[in-house]
């Protein structure tokens, strides 16, 4: 699977527990976008580095 793709559904997934924990009253809505934006960019970062090393 292509990293795009990965990255794309991961966002999707955090999207939706993000919703259902907003749903829940556990984080304010406005509180998940930058947070999953966050998490996608360290994800990346992550993810560029160990794939790097394994070269």
């Amino acid at each position: 699977m292509p990293k795009p793709a990965i990255l794309a559904l991961i966002r999707q997934v955090l999207t939706v527990a993000g919703t259902a924990l907003a749903a829940k009253g556990y984080v304010q809505a406005s509180d998940i976008e930058p947070e999953i934006g966050a998490l996608l960019t360290i994800r990346s970062v992550v993810w560029s580095v160990a794939d790097k090393r394994r070269r």
